[in-house]
């Protein structure tokens, strides 16, 4: 196997290995993890992510909470036998960050929000879910792009207070007389 060919099997075998221990995301979760942690160079990352879906050792699941990306069972066949050529260095940060990537991106799976520009303005979507059901949906306005980046970044943060707030001025939980 040719030098060129031997580092396109280690970084396909690093996305596994990746995928397997962050759990089910989205391809933009992997994406910021792989930045995060210089696992491999983002094109190549998506030329070896093609490659594991067309082999069909990814899967791309769609569910309400989006896209997300697992590993299929023969992805873990091959995985296991071929662990030993995962790159060192990204096991090695693997290992270290997958338990708060994992979380961080059940949160963000299970809070997501998101904007469009329409010819109303910028409308934000943020959404809470739970088991997989949609139990919340907040739809509103951002006088500009940035704002719209700010409400859907802060939403992850706030979601459950917010939540939480308006079910208690709608009166949820109170025995309404």
């Amino acid at each position: 196997m040719g030098g060129g060919q031997r580092e396109g099997h280690r970084d396909k075998l690093t996305l596994l290995y990746t995928l397997l221990h962050i759990g089910k995301c989205t391809e933009e979760q992997l994406v910021r993890f792989n930045d995060a942690f210089s696992l491999m160079e983002e094109f190549q990352l998506y030329v070896s992510l093609g490659e594991l879906k067309d082999a069909q050792m990814v899967r791309e699941e769609k569910c309400i909470e989006g896209r997300l990306l697992t590993v299929t069972d023969e992805g873990k066949k091959s995985l296991e036998m071929f662990e030993g050529d995962v790159w060192p260095s990204a096991k090695i940060q693997v290992d270290i960050h997958a338990e708060k990537w994992r979380r961080k991106n059940r949160d963000e799976q299970q809070m997501p929000a998101d904007w469009v520009h329409t010819d109303a303005g910028y409308v934000v979507t943020l959404r809470l879910l739970e088991t997989g059901n949609e139990i919340f949906n907040l739809t509103l306005t951002a006088a500009d792009d940035q704002q719209a980046v700010a409400f859907c970044r802060r939403w992850p943060v706030q979601a459950s207070y917010i939540y939480r707030t308006i079910m208690e001025k709608l009166g949820e939980g109170k025995n309404d007389k």
